[in-house]
């Protein structure tokens, strides 16, 4: 189309270009490709050309149609969170299912294990694309409720160092996952936006500077913000690696024009050790309080802990620990049933002077056999071993139906957010949204 308007220079420029980028433009929209590149493209050509500036005006007026197409398809449907929330807050009985190990899962289909940057050459390598959202909905087709983009791995410690880079490729993961979400104009699936350690995971010894830190989550942030519904900050080894996370959204919400800006809450999620204590060494009752309070202060919507990438058995612990603690239980949604009510407003009535919204608790644990506290991705020469007592009806069984709210265990804390980690496929997704259903 290109070439045939410069080999015709008699041809009036902003006739022809308007009709032939609103064709090639239709055609990106039907390919599946990425518009704003396309659009980008189409107007630095139409500017070195003749008519340019009249191009440009005749072109926006056309082109208004096809955008609100593109941003209909592409943003985050707020009624569907607003049900999940309102669901889970109704009864400690309701879970919202989120998605498995999205990585572990990518290389059984074929992508390249780099132990180098991970998952995140299903993003780097353009090739990896389908795969990569294939796993999405194989994930949303077992029942997932919610997914997670596959940003985890592309940080400054892997060597993705160039902020706009950073953006720019967390920003198709997130064009992914939202891709694989929506059916036709419907979201089917909510859209977590993954926030992982920008150095290494497991590793509180390895974090950033908590300034630093700060200003690197900001390219990631802002990457995923126009494709998710919440924000994932996960896998977090200490304290202060998910408050820089805290600070960093705050920090975005501030330098944006708050008129129409919708502000995405946050889910943080701790990965533990054997013992139930938080890679540092800080107790879960500590942990959880010092993340609320401090987000309240920041204005950052956190509605959720949970706990991740860690053995389920730890889990457990940190969620007896919680269990026993009462002065934890005032922060939560759905405390165990002895727990005695803190004096609070319910969440329509809380202003910004009140206390900080109570939360919810959340699990999801990996597969992996222990991981030594030393450990590196570029120095594993190998992935990690998995475990073979975690098949789905066993994850099932021994952990998720104990951490869960039911009618013979009113003492249990509520854990309304439920899913795995690496080596947490498909089939075992699968296996909890029948047992979910079937126990409701």
């Amino acid at each position: 189309d290109g070439n045939y308007w410069s080999t015709h220079p008699s041809h009036n420029a902003s006739s022809w270009g308007t009709t032939l980028a609103y064709i090639s433009l239709q055609r990106v929209i039907n390919s599946g490709k990425r518009p704003p590149k396309a659009i980008s493209v189409l107007i630095t050509m139409m500017k070195a050309r003749k008519g340019g500036i009249a191009f440009l005006t005749s072109f926006s007026l056309k082109i208004t149609p096809f955008m609100q197409q593109i941003a209909m398809s592409a943003a985050p449907d707020k009624g569907l969170l607003q049900k999940h929330l309102d669901r889970l807050r109704s009864s400690p009985n309701e879970t919202l299912l989120l998605d498995g190990g999205t990585g572990e899962e990518l290389f059984l289909r074929g992508v390249e294990d780099d132990r180098k940057i991970w998952s995140a050459t299903a993003i780097v390598n353009e090739k990896y694309h389908r795969i990569l959202e294939e796993v999405h909905k194989s994930f949303i087709y077992a029942g997932s409720q919610a997914i997670t983009t596959n940003s985890y791995g592309i940080t400054p410690g892997v060597g993705f160092t160039d902020g706009e880079e950073v953006k720019r490729l967390v920003g198709i993961s997130g064009e992914i996952a939202r891709k694989a979400a929506t059916d036709g104009q419907e979201s089917v699936a909510l859209v977590l936006g993954s926030l992982g350690p920008q150095v290494e995971s497991y590793r509180p010894d390895l974090i950033m500077k908590h300034d630093d830190g700060v200003k690197a989550y900001k390219h990631p942030i802002e990457g995923l913000y126009p494709f998710v519904d919440i924000y994932l900050a996960e896998t977090m080894s200490i304290s202060d690696e998910a408050l820089q996370v805290v600070d960093a959204l705050s920090n975005f919400y501030q330098s944006q024009n708050q008129g129409e800006f919708t502000k995405h809450p946050l889910l943080v999620s701790f990965t533990l050790r054997s013992d139930g204590k938080v890679r540092s060494g800080e107790s879960v009752t500590e942990v959880i309080p010092k993340l609320i309070h401090h987000a309240f202060e920041k204005r950052v919507e956190l509605i959720g802990v949970l706990f991740n990438c860690c053995e389920p058995e730890a889990i457990s612990k940190a969620l007896q620990e919680i269990r026993l603690c009462s002065t934890t239980h005032c922060h939560l949604y759905h405390p165990p049933h002895h727990s005695k009510q803190c004096a609070t407003t319910s969440l329509s009535e809380q202003t910004s002077t009140s206390q900080p919204p109570k939360i919810f608790l959340g699990a999801y644990a990996n597969r992996l056999t222990p991981v030594h506290e030393e450990w590196t991705l570029e120095s594993s020469e190998e992935a990690q071993a998995m475990r073979e007592d975690l098949l789905p009806d066993e994850y099932w069984r021994e952990f998720v139906n104990r951490w869960r709210r039911n009618k013979n265990d009113e003492d249990a804390v509520g854990i309304s957010l439920i899913g795995g980690c690496c080596g947490i496929g498909p089939s075992h997704i699968s296996f909890l949204n029948t047992k979910l259903n079937y126990n409701q």
